[in-house]
């Protein structure tokens, strides 16, 4: 059976963040996913995913100024100190909530800059990271992100991470596949996991356009993930998406396909 993680970054936002590790518990998910939890107690998170029998599934490293538009460190020149700090901070947060995966953002292209001007420096960056973390068991991920949403993100094309991946041949490194961002990007989704199935690891899922639930816009999630089941996918599948309405009535296709199993009264939330 596929695996479901809820993006509480995302999902169930109508509560206090600490509350939607219950709410996600008796929803039926069995992991959480978070995208910059910085901003919480780790131990608070912890205490809340071991009071609901959750796996954090996958955070994202800091991507630095966030507020400034920095969307991760690797590929900036100079920055090499503050990289390492944000290895740090992710293990912390990382080992604290027993999460065996982090997303590595890349980070942007400089004005003017290309990919392969910064490669160099991307590819130094990510191999430190994987070796960071492999002595701790962790995964580091690598997803391409689309322009239309980043338009000076480094990393935006399934192969471009892939050659990275490959090229420096950690058993840590793997790709997390996000088929909002690589429909924009390149469609061709069915292909793409049937080409590069044993590299990918981790998948990410929304309607496009919107970034609603994978029900609405172009793409087929039914076929997609009778595919995935097929092929046998073993990996966390992070629902990470707006609700369109409240969570709970927008998680109806993953009950219709019993991927969730709900945990207790769902009507005190209010969701």
């Amino acid at each position: 059976m596929l695996k479901l993680s809820a993006n509480i970054s995302l999902l169930f936002a109508e509560l206090p963040f600490l509350q939607r590790f219950e709410a996600a518990a008796r929803a039926g998910f069995a992991a959480v996913e978070a995208m910059y939890p910085y901003d919480q107690d780790p131990a608070q998170m912890a205490e809340q995913l071991e009071a609901h029998d959750l796996e954090m599934s996958v955070i994202n490293l800091p991507p630095g100024d966030y507020s400034a538009g920095e969307r991760g460190l690797a590929t900036l020149p100079g920055r090499s100190a503050d990289f390492d700090r944000a290895l740090e901070t992710g293990l912390a947060y990382a080992s604290q909530l027993r999460c065996r995966r982090v997303h590595l953002l890349t980070g942007n292209l400089g004005r003017g800059m290309t990919f392969e001007e910064v490669h160099p420096t991307l590819r130094r960056n990510i191999a430190r990271a994987a070796d960071y973390y492999a002595g701790h068991g962790i995964l580091v991920l690598l997803e391409p992100l689309t322009r239309e949403m980043l338009p000076h993100y480094s990393l935006t094309r399934v192969e471009q991470a892939l050659e990275l991946i490959h090229d420096i041949g950690a058993p840590n490194l793997r790709l997390q596949l996000d088929l909002y961002h690589t429909q924009q990007e390149q469609g061709n989704l069915a292909a793409l996991i049937e080409r590069h199935f044993d590299d990918i690891d981790y998948i990410q899922i929304a309607g496009v356009p919107g970034r609603h639930e994978p029900t609405v816009g172009e793409i087929n999630y039914g076929y997609l993930l009778d595919l995935l089941q097929a092929r046998g996918f073993a990996g966390w599948i992070g629902c990470e998406y707006v609700p369109a309405a409240g969570t709970l009535d927008g998680l109806a296709w993953a009950r219709e396909r019993k991927l969730l199993q709900p945990r207790g009264d769902r009507g005190k939330y209010h969701i």
